[in-house]
């Protein structure tokens, strides 16, 4: 015979999970499982609070010091969100961290697209020009690829289109968001599984700036 469900208060909650986390995680597992979602949504959404200092770990690691507390805020918010609409279904803390991971690093690559539109709107000019790097080989992190980049930002986002999925996550985090390659390369590995080298971070986003420079060349 099954244990009742019973409900408990925030507060409670929160005392549980201090005590021994997986009884928290048991608890909100009992609440969906006896359909009590408003019960379990509560729950799911204090404990996602509960682990704000593992969110702004996660963030640290990918964006600028300056923007971390932004970002985890965000992050936050998003996570509460994606519990309100389909909770998920939770058996321990390693699988609710892992949910959450995900949820923050999706939320990272947002910012570095919003990043890159309001570079679209702002920047005016293009400061780059490929002959600075004529016959050199380029070190990781050795030079400074952010885009400051043409008037016509229609010749940046043909150009982007072009890009396979995995190169349009270099460009928007190497040079949209302007993290450093090590950076990029750190982030493409823990959110996304990709392994790649930081001087091929490099070569990727100069090659898009050269593609960019020809292009708005031939307008």
């Amino acid at each position: 015979m099954s244990i009742p469900f019973r409900h408990i208060s925030d507060e409670d909650f929160c005392v549980l999970f201090s005590e021994d986390p997986e009884k928290a995680i048991a608890y909100i597992h009992r609440a969906l499982k006896a359909g009590e979602e408003q019960a379990g949504r509560a729950a799911t959404q204090a404990l996602v609070y509960l682990q704000l200092d593992f969110i702004s770990a996660v963030v640290s690691k990918n964006v600028k010091k300056h923007l971390c507390d932004e970002v985890a805020d965000g992050a936050a918010l998003r996570a509460v969100e994606a519990v309100i609409k389909t909770p998920p279904e939770l058996v321990n803390m390693t699988q609710f961290r892992g949910w959450l991971r995900v949820i923050v690093a999706r939320h990272v690559a947002s910012v570095a697209r919003d990043k890159r539109e309001q570079r679209r709107r702002d920047s005016q000019s293009l400061s780059y020009t490929s002959e600075e790097y004529e016959g050199k080989v380029i070190e990781p992190g050795e030079h400074d690829i952010n885009l400051e980049l043409v008037g016509d930002w229609d010749v940046i986002n043909q150009q982007y289109e072009l890009l396979g999925e995995e190169h349009q996550k270099i460009i928007d985090l190497r040079i949209f968001a302007d993290q450093s390659s090590r950076e990029v390369a750190r982030i493409l590995k823990s959110a996304f599984g990709l392994t790649v080298t930081e001087n091929n971070i490099d070569q990727i986003a100069r090659r898009f700036r050269d593609d960019c420079q020809d292009a708005a060349r031939e307008q």
